[in-house]
This record gives structure tokens, sequence and C-alpha cells, in this order.
């Protein structure tokens, strides 16, 4: 027991003893960057384990471990449909797989964003878009058993935003000083352009579209109730897309741009396009074409500027819609500057946004309804109806021409003066571009009481307003799912899990094939330089089409030399001396082709001694 105590006393001490140990922390080795790689990155790795390499070799290229990679091969069927579901703007940022009814709703939401602000150029109010995407939720999982519950949060707004870059959804009362700053700085900007360069009233110019419903005749009218109600309506049917454009002077107006759905509508069989009072061109959805530029506007310009004895140097101001194609127009010709308000600008600098687009409808209206008039006058078995549905897109063409022609040189030219004051001029007698509106639509209020008929014999200042404000097609949820299909290229069924694509064998890239496309290119980088007056921009498209194909060049390059390396079965193939046996050409025999070895290439026999 004694002894015990001693041993318990000696530990004790020696516990004691012990010195302790410094307060400080040994430097640990840096922590790993955990990489979060973004669906389109997860593309690529499948891609990459699609054309046979492993996964360990992935993980080294990516600089991730073998079992991300594993993981991200695991939910291959996953990320493709999510990718396909989605926008390409979601996948570039989006990290994890989402479930497929909001991968769908948030892209067709994107497309009807961009639909309804593209016309209107303005915004859309977040209230507002936080009710279409409920709207659109519900299309979407319409039929589906469980659906989970979706309520449109304010902070998945934000994140909406975020994902697909959505600039033009503000919130409900969010002030708009930045657009009047930024309309500031562009009118000093402009002025000093137009005085160092020495532009005069007559070579600047500005060009803005705008759609035109057509056979719009005021939605309180029996017609358009009574249209609304009839199988397979659809507004935008009646809708056509305007392009106007005027100089500063107000003397000059370029024949308008008209846009149409169909490229060969029945009411103009047999009407030649070059001699009515617009320019026509048309596509699937009736969005503008760059070609105006080239075709249109440029010709018309030049042709006024030379009978004005004014040399041929033009400064055009565009908005900053995307339709307009910056970059090609920028450089579209030598002669021609192109200048773009900045976004959101429009309403308040301008010109034809200033009330020139506004008089062009009001003398539209005016046009439409005094027809109506005259045909329910000469005729008095003819219903306003009747005139209605007998109105064709030839009739529409020739009231375009006959309302631009009614816009005189006074009002497109007091429209300048937000932008450019000094070039407004004092015309005799000259009427405010308001006031010729209001007289516009006192004029249809008038037509139309004599029209009578429900909505026509009522009819106010308020309905003609209507009729006259900008407004956009808005899409149904059946033209966002087409839209959308068209997008991505899904075909008619896109649910279940026999619409995912089958993994297709991907052919490997062989020296012909690149060096085809490699010829291919050099021909139009000299087809180019021939034809394309401005040497700088062929050099340019060529500059950056060298440097995108390098992958390629740099894998042609690989393949050669591999071609050229000697195999290790080729050491061992037996040397040939004298005469070479002739294949039997005995049709009793077939004996199976094998690969002779070129006679040319063999060494001589000394030579293999």
């Amino acid at each position: 027991m004694f002894f015990a105590f001693l041993r318990f006393l000696v530990v004790i001490s020696l516990f004691k003893m012990t010195p302790k140990r410094s307060g400080e922390v040994l430097p640990s080795a840096p922590k790993r960057k955990k990489a979060v790689m973004c669906l389109m990155e997860k593309i690529r790795v499948l891609d990459k384990l699609r054309s046979g390499m492993s996964c360990s070799a992935v993980g080294r290229e990516f600089n991730v471990n073998e079992s991300t990679i594993r993981y991200i091969k695991k939910k291959e069927k996953e990320i493709r449909r999510s990718v396909r579901e989605a926008a390409p703007e979601s996948a570039k940022v989006t990290s994890i797989v989402r479930e497929e009814a909001m991968e769908k709703m948030e892209k067709r939401l994107n497309l009807w964003i961009h639909e309804m602000t593209t016309d209107k150029k303005g915004v859309v109010d977040s209230i507002v878009v936080r009710l279409k995407a409920k709207e659109i939720y519900g299309h979407v999982t319409q039929g589906q058993k469980y659906v989970k519950p979706f309520s449109a949060s304010a902070g998945w707004l934000a994140r909406f935003k975020r994902r697909y870059g959505v600039n033009n959804v503000k919130l409900a009362g969010e002030a708009n000083s930045a657009d009047q700053d930024a309309a500031e700085g562009f009118k000093k900007y402009l002025l000093n352009v137009i005085q160092e360069k020495g532009y005069v009233e007559e070579q600047v110019f500005n060009a803005d579209e705008t759609g035109l419903f057509y056979k719009d005749v005021g939605k309180r009218t029996y017609i358009t109730r009574m249209a609304c109600k009839a199988p397979g309506f659809k507004s935008f049917q009646d809708y056509a897309t305007l392009l106007l454009c005027t100089n500063a002077k107000g003397d000059f107006k370029c024949k308008p741009l008209m846009v149409y759905r169909a490229q060969n509508p029945p009411a103009l069989t047999g009407k030649s396009v070059n001699h009515m009072p617009v320019h026509w061109r048309w596509n699937k959805k009736a969005w503008m074409t760059s070609d105006w530029f080239h075709n249109c506007f440029i010709p018309e310009v030049e042709c006024y500027l030379q009978g004005r004895n004014l040399a041929f140097k033009v400064l055009l101001i565009l908005d900053n819609a995307p339709v307009h194609c910056c970059e090609e127009l920028k450089n579209g010709h030598p002669n021609v500057e192109v200048l773009f308000m900045p976004p959101n600008t429009t309403s308040l600098i301008q010109p034809l946004d200033q009330g020139i687009i506004k008089a062009f409808k009001a003398h539209y209206t005016r046009e439409l309804y005094s027809k109506a008039f005259e045909a329910l006058k000469s005729n008095t078995e003819t219903t306003m109806l009747d005139y209605w549905k007998s109105v064709t897109l030839r009739n529409v063409i020739d009231y375009v021409g006959t309302a631009w022609d009614s816009i005189k040189q006074a009002t497109i030219n007091s429209c300048w003066k937000n932008v450019w004051p000094d070039c407004v001029q004092d015309f005799e007698g000259f009427e405010d571009v308001t006031e010729t509106i209001k007289d516009s639509v006192k004029n249809i209020m008038h037509i139309a009481h004599q029209i009578t008929g429900e909505g026509f014999d009522d009819m106010k200042e308020e309905d003609v307003e209507e009729i006259l404000t900008e407004k956009a097609v808005e899409p149904t949820n059946e033209d966002l799912d087409e839209m959308a299909k068209q997008g991505t290229g899904v075909g008619n069924d896109e649910d279940g899990d026999e619409s995912q694509p089958k993994t297709s064998r991907i052919d490997p890239l062989t020296v012909t094939k690149i060096s085809e496309w490699n010829s291919a290119l050099e021909r139009i980088f000299s087809d180019m330089e021939e034809c394309d007056p401005m040497l700088d921009r062929s050099l340019k498209f060529k500059r950056l089409t060298s440097t995108a194909f390098a992958p390629y060049a740099k894998m042609l390059k690989n393949l050669r030399q591999k071609a050229k390396q000697t195999r290790l079965t080729q050491l061992f193939e037996p040397i040939w001396e004298g005469e070479l046996p002739t294949p039997s050409t005995s049709h009793e025999r077939q004996t199976p082709e094998v690969e002779l070895p070129n006679v040319d290439m063999l060494p001589s026999s000394s030579s293999a001694k």
C-alpha cells in the first residue's frame, strides 16, 4: 500500500514538471478552394467522358477530384435535362440541377419579358412579373399529380434576374433618375459630334420601329368584342412592324419598312413590291431585319443628299434595341456614322418618340375610319363588321403610305427639340405636334359617331388614345411553349423519360474532315477580302475566326504528326524481295483481300542487309 502511494506521488510530480504547450498555433496547409462548376462546365465534362476520356483524366484537366467527375457522370441524365430546359444565360451561372418545372417556367418568363419590352423599349413592373411567373408555373405543371408550391417571392425574383441577366424589370415606383442622367449625357455627346464633324440638319437622321395593329378600331367597339369571341382569334395576326426614318430638317422621310409574319399573303398576289409605298419584308415573328440599312436607307439618303448638293456623310441615331444589330451597323458603311442611345432614354430624347410615331398612327386611324365611312355611305346594306372583315393587307399598305405622307415638315422638325434644340426652325402657321394629334383625335371621334354602333356612337377621347398607344404583342402560354421549343430544339413530346435524348456515338475528328474545314475557311477569307469594300472589317473577321479555329488547327497538326510516326507493328513487317505475288482472279476460290505494302516505299535488299 505504501509503495503504491509513492508511485502516485511520483506520477503527480512528473506531470507538474512537464512543460506547458505553447499557445502559438502551428501554420496549417492552405485549404483547397472548393470548385463550384456551373451546368455548362458539367456539360463539357460529360462531353469529355462521352468522347472516351477516363474520369481521372477529366478530373486532372478540370482540376477536380475523380469522385466529383464520377458524381457528375452519375447525374448525367438530370444535368442534360436541366440544361436543355433552361436558357443558355441561366446554365452559365447555375451550378445545381433544379426542378424541371422551374426551369421551364423561368425560360418562358424570360421570353415573355423580352417580348413585352422589345417594342415598348421600357421596363415591366416587378409585381406584374411575379404574377406572370405564377401563371406560367401553373401552365407548365398542369396535369401533374404532385406540384410543389411556388409563391414567386421577391427573393426568387432577385435570383431570377441574376441568373438571366434581366435589367428591364424594376420595382414598383422605382425612380428613373439614372435614365434622365444618361439622356442628358447622350445629348451633350451628340452635340459635340455634330459640331466637330460638321453635320447639318439634312444629314442627321433618326429611325425607330413601332408595332401597328392595323385593324384596331377600339377595344370598346362591338367589332373587337365579336372578333375576340371568334374561335382561333389571335391579336398578332393583324399585326405588322414598321420602321420609320426621317431627318432633323423634316424635309425628307424614308419610305417606311413594313415587316410582316408571312412571306406571300394572298392579298398581295400579283402586286409588285417595288411599286408599293413601303419596303416589304417578312419573317416568322415580324422582327426587324438589318438589310434595311444597306438596301433601303443608304440608297435613298444618298440620292436625297445628291439632289441637295450635299456631301454624302450621314449621322444615324438609333435606340439600343438588339434588333438593330449594333456591331454590324457601326461598321456598315464608311460614310454613315451610327450612334446608339442609352437604354430607357428613348421616351425622353428620341425624336420619333416625341410625337412623330403617334401622329402617324393618328393619321392612319383617321384614314381607316374615313374609308369605313365612305364604304358605309356608298352602300347602305354594308355594315361596319363587313368593312372590317374586307380590309386586306393591300389596303393597309395604302393607308400606311397616305398616313406617312400626311406628316408635315414642321411636325417632324419640332420633335428634335429635346435632343438638338438648335435645329428647330420657326415655321409660319406652325401648330405644335400635341395640337396636331388632338385635332386628329377629334376627327376620328367625329367619324366614329357617324358610323354609329356599340362603341362607335359614344366613342371618347380616351378610347382613341388607347388605339394610338404603343402596345406590345403579349404572347400566350402556347406561344411561349412554341418559342421555347424552337430555342432548344425540343421535340413535340417533351415530357417523360422517353423524350430524353439518347446518347449518340460521336464520330472522331479526322485529318480529312478538319482539312476540309480549313480549306473552306481559306476560301471564305479570300472571297471576303475581294468583295468587302472595307478591308479592316474583313481582316478583323479573319483574325477573330482564325483565333476561334486555333484548337482545330492544333488538333490537325497533332494528327498529322501521329500519322508520320512509325508504328511498332511496322518494324515486324516482312521485307519483300523480287516481284510481289499477284492475287488470284479466279471466281472458284475467293480469298480475302489484304493490304499489300507499297513497293516504292520498300527498302532495297542491300539496305535491308
